[in-house]
C-alpha cells in the first residue's frame, strides 16, 4: 500500500491536502456518509479524491464508538454541558433521530477540533513520507522525457 501511495499521479502537496480533509471529515458526525462528502469537497478543493475517500474510512463500523466518544467528550466539556456517556452506545438511525441539538453540537465542536489536529498531522506525516523515494520517481520520469525527445530529434535528423 506504502508504494501505491508513493506512485500515486499527483503532486505531494495534493496527497497531504486529501489526507488532512479525509481525517478532518472521519471526525465530524456524518457517518455513512463520509465517502461521498469527501469526495465532493475534495473534488472542489481540487486534492486527491482517493487519499480523502481513504483516509474518511478512519471512522468505520469498529471504530466509530470510541471517536465519536471522544468527540463528544471534548465537545461537552468546551461546551460545557452534561456529558452522558450511555447516549452514544447505540449508534442506530433510530437513536440518533432522538439525540437533542446539544448533543449534536457537542459532536461537532469536538469533531471538528479532534478533526483539525488530526488533519493538521495528517497533512505533515504524508508531506514528510520519503519525499526520497517521490524524487526518484520524478527524476525517472523526467529522464524517460528527455529519452524520448532526444530519440524524436535523432528521428527529424535522420529524414
Amino acid at each position: 500500500m506504502y508504494y501505491r501511495f508513493i506512485r500515486l499521479q499527483t503532486s505531494q502537496e495534493s496527497m497531504a491536502r486529501g489526507m488532512a480533509l479525509g481525517l478532518f471529515i472521519s471526525t465530524t458526525p456524518t457517518f455513512g456518509f463520509q465517502t461521498g462528502i469527501a469526495l465532493v469537497l475534495a473534488a472542489v478543493l481540487r486534492c486527491s479524491k482517493i487519499v480523502a475517500v481513504v483516509a474518511a474510512q478512519l471512522t468505520n463500523a469498529l471504530t466509530a464508538p470510541p471517536i465519536y466518544f471522544a468527540t463528544y467528550y471534548l465537545g461537552a466539556e468546551i461546551l460545557g454541558t452534561h456529558f452522558d456517556s450511555g447516549l452514544l452506545d447505540d449508534l442506530s438511525m433510530d437513536s440518533i433521530k432522538q439525540l437533542s441539538g446539544e448533543v449534536f453540537g457537542a459532536l461537532w465542536l469536538g469533531g471538528g477540533i479532534l478533526g483539525v489536529i488530526l488533519g493538521v498531522i495528517g497533512y505533515f506525516f504524508v508531506i514528510g513520507i520519503d519525499t526520497k523515494a517521490h524524487r526518484q520517481l520524478v527524476r525517472a520520469r523526467l529522464y524517460m522525457e528527455r529519452m524520448k525527445r532526444k530519440n524524436g530529434a535523432e528521428e527529424e535528423k535522420i529524414d
